[in-house]
């Protein structure tokens, strides 16, 4: 049985929905097996409920059965749905209704899992929770993609920038310019707000500081090299190293693989070392993924 999916009986009704409601809405379902509505009713309202199990829950009562329950509600016909919340009906329908009805009716009474979890995120990061927060906006953003294969156009959620911008503001905090960037990039023109220009703003300056003499003067002699057609491997080796120090960690993987794709035991594995030291220190999955896969195929 699904989360938050439950047939209910006399003795379960006040667990379950009285106190229930009290933690997360609860949609409770008055429906009989000789009902074909009812029957046509109840896979819609699992399908709608699957889509995010967390928001609400779904209670069943068989009124063929549970006579008692019925006749306390003073229910006439079904299928007739009510919406708990806080341990009382807030509203109600009966009849066949369509799918835009009833979804329309159970996001009306449900919260927005997304936006909690945004609000969540951005108090975190004003009481300098900075890595509780990244994490709390990450699930966000999962949820929201989670949503978006079900439903379509992940731009559909008025939430998705905005916890794009958030997201972006905590990597810039936690010195990831490189997470951030992309992120950026992506907000469209409608969206970029106050909030986006502060950002971006910071985000250049950020760049700026991580362009160190050093990373300067070794891609100059990078691009020297190439265009001498010298030997560059040794320059990457030590720009590489740059980088990683500027935190600008997917430059310093994408030189240090392009070393190993010639010679995976350059400088007897030293670079080898390398590379498995910087995966092993960033908590960027996605980039940590990409690499390790790209060394296996290598490997194997």
């Amino acid at each position: 049985m699904p989360v938050n999916n439950h047939d209910v009986n006399v003795s379960t009704f006040p667990p379950l929905i009285l106190e229930g409601s009290k933690q997360k809405p609860v949609l409770v379902v008055f429906w009989s097996p000789q009902c074909q509505i009812c029957t046509a009713l109840l896979p819609l309202i699992n399908k709608i409920h699957s889509e995010d199990e967390q928001a609400f829950v779904v209670a069943r009562i068989n009124c063929d059965v549970e006579h008692e329950i019925v006749n306390h509600f003073g229910v006439k016909s079904v299928p007739s749905v009510f919406m708990f919340v806080d341990g009382q009906g807030a509203d109600g329908f009966a009849g066949e209704q369509t799918e835009e009805f009833i979804r329309e009716f159970i996001s009306k009474h449900t919260p927005d899992q997304t936006l909690l979890l945004l609000q969540q995120g951005q108090t975190l990061f004003a009481q300098g929770e900075i890595e509780q927060a990244k994490q709390v906006l990450l699930d966000a953003l999962k949820l929201i993609q989670a949503d978006t294969d079900k439903k379509g156009n992940i731009n559909n959620n008025e939430n998705y920038h905005e916890i794009k911008l958030a997201l972006a503001q905590v990597y810039l905090a936690l010195g990831e310019f490189e997470n951030a960037s992309p992120l950026l990039e992506s907000i469209p023109m409608a969206s970029q707000n106050m909030i986006y220009h502060s950002l971006m703003s910071q985000l250049e300056l950020a760049k700026q500081s991580s362009q160190t003499p050093e990373i300067t003067a070794l891609e100059a002699s990078l691009e020297q090299a190439i265009s001498e057609s010298q030997d560059e491997t040794p320059i990457k080796h030590q720009l590489a190293i740059q980088y990683n120090q500027a935190n600008r960690n997917s430059d310093a993987l994408a030189l240090l693989y392009s070393i190993l794709l010639v010679d995976m035991n350059y400088e007897d594995g030293e670079t080898k070392k390398t590379f498995l030291d910087i995966l092993a220190t960033i908590d960027d999955i996605k980039l940590v993924t990409e690499y390790r896969r790209k060394l296996y195929s290598l490997l194997y």
